[in-house]
């Protein structure tokens, strides 16, 4: 009988150590990590209320960005004014155009308000795509102390999943640069490296201490 209670009670302890929260674990690192990305996922790419109008100096590239989702259905491309601008000492002759850019019904699946909070205080929706999901914890390190946290250094993997078709347009992606990381993380699964930092309620990924 005493056999089957020290049985029992190591069955329990088991158990008790896999479920902690706190323990530093492949399994407790991978829901921190999932739960940063799942903050991440759907990626947007493009951060801007519609419609929008080019600018006169594209110095962001947002102007091309946004001809290149034209090209693929996302918005509408109506053209505002032209001007020729003739040949200077500095510049060959050209033709600037203006253009507006509005969603159409299948970009407005896509598009999510309030993705990014604006210095001014209001927020800004934004174009956004996929899905991602831990692969593997690769590598963690010794918890340590720091600053007053115990932390560990984690690698981890994830992969991109149910980008639409649209997504992979070589104009689009030669355009958008967090677009074109994403594309790659569906073949090739992302790494990173982050800080798990241990708080009360078990470990966080560093972007989302204190959150």
């Amino acid at each position: 009988m005493q056999g089957k209670i020290a049985i029992l009670a190591i069955a329990v302890a088991f158990i008790a150590g896999c479920s902690d929260p706190k323990k530093a674990s492949e399994e407790n690192f991978e829901k921190a990590a999932q739960a940063y990305l799942d903050t991440q996922y759907p990626k947007c790419f493009v951060l801007t209320a519609f419609p929008v109008q080019t600018e006169d100096f594209d110095m962001s590239g947002r102007s091309k960005l946004l001809h290149a989702l034209a090209g693929v259905g996302i918005v509408k491309e109506t053209e505002l004014s032209r001007k020729e601008i003739p040949k200077s000492l500095f510049s060959e002759a050209r033709i600037d155009i203006s253009y507006s850019y509005d969603l159409t019904e299948e970009g407005r699946k896509y598009y999510r308000d309030g993705v990014q909070k604006l210095m001014n205080g209001n927020t800004v929706g934004g174009l956004c795509v996929g899905k991602a999901k831990i692969v593997k914890i690769d590598q963690f390190s010794e918890p340590g102390e720091m600053m007053g946290q115990k932390i560990s250094r984690v690698t981890y993997s994830y992969q991109v999943t149910d980008l639409p078709n649209w997504a992979h347009d070589q104009n689009l992606l030669a355009s958008a640069r967090d677009l074109s990381t994403a594309v790659a993380g569906e073949k090739l699964p992302i790494r990173e490296t982050r800080a798990m930092i241990l708080t009360n309620n078990g470990w966080v990924h560093e972007r989302l201490f204190g959150k």
